[in-house]
C-alpha cells in the first residue's frame, strides 16, 4: 500500500514540476486547477459480470490542467470514488452485492471550444486504479465454501475515461465523465473453478469548480 501511496506523491510532484515549466514558456497562459465532485451510475461486462442495476457511484477528484495553447491542454489528476451494485438489496440477510473503494490517477488530453461566454471542453484519457478496501465473497448459503472470505476483484485495473464539461462564470464547471473498463478486473481462482472476465463502467454527472 505504501508503494501506490509513492507512486501518487511522485506522480503529483512530476506533474507540478511540468506544470512550473509549462507556466514559464506561456506567457499569459495560467495553470487552471479543477476540483469534482461526481455521482452515477454503475455497471458490470463480461462473461461474469453480476447483474448489479442499480448501482451507483460517487466521486472526488482533482486535476491540474495545463495549457498547451488556445484549445489544448493536458490534466493529470488523482480521485477517490466509492461504487456499490444492487443498492436497492444493501442490508438484504444473505446479500453479497459488489461495494468497492478506489484511488484513481489519470491524465486527459483536453480540447476547448469558447462560445457566447462559455467553454465547452472535451477530455480523453487513461486511468490507473487501485482498491483501496477489497470486497470479498460472502456464501450465506454455504459458510464452508472456499471462495468465502477470498478477494473478489485484483487490487489494479486500467480504464479509459471520456468527459466532457462546461464552464460557466469565473469558477463554477459542470459536466459527465465515464469510466470504461479495459482489464479484466476479477480475481481468477482455476483451482476452484471461478475464472472469467468482468469490467468495470460507470457514467456520472459531475459539477465542481476551476480556479
Amino acid at each position: 500500500m505504501k508503494k501506490f501511496y509513492y507512486l501518487i506523491i511522485a506522480l503529483l510532484l512530476i506533474s507540478l514540476t511540468a506544470a512550473s515549466a509549462q507556466e514559464s514558456r506561456l506567457s499569459g497562459k495560467r495553470l487552471q486547477n479543477s476540483v469534482l465532485i461526481a455521482g452515477g451510475l454503475f455497471s458490470e461486462s463480461g462473461s461474469m459480470a453480476n447483474d448489479v442495476f442499480p448501482g451507483a457511484i460517487l466521486r472526488f477528484s482533482y486535476g491540474l490542467d495545463i495549457l498547451l495553447n488556445n484549445n489544448w491542454s493536458i490534466m493529470p489528476g488523482a480521485g477517490v470514488r466509492v461504487q456499490v451494485g444492487e443498492i436497492n438489496h444493501l442490508g438484504w440477510v444473505g446479500g453479497d452485492p459488489d461495494a468497492m473503494d478506489m484511488a484513481d490517477i489519470y491524465c486527459q488530453a483536453r480540447y476547448r471550444v469558447q462560445a457566447d461566454g462559455a467553454t465547452m471542453i472535451i477530455g480523453l484519457g487513461p486511468q490507473i486504479s487501485r482498491m483501496i478496501e477489497p470486497d470479498t465473497y460472502y456464501i450465506d448459503a454455504n459458510p464452508n465454501d472456499p471462495l468465502d472470505g477470498k478477494d473478489k476483484f485484483t487490487r489494479w485495473s486500467f480504464s479509459l475515461m471520456p468527459s466532457i464539461t462546461f464552464q460557466q462564470g469565473k469558477r463554477f464547471q459542470w459536466g459527465f465523465e465515464a469510466n470504461i473498463g479495459l482489464s479484466n478486473s476479477m480475481k481468477q481462482y482455476p483451482e476452484l473453478g471461478r475464472t472469467g472476465v468482468i469490467r468495470f463502467q460507470y457514467t456520472a454527472l459531475t459539477c465542481g469548480w476551476h480556479f
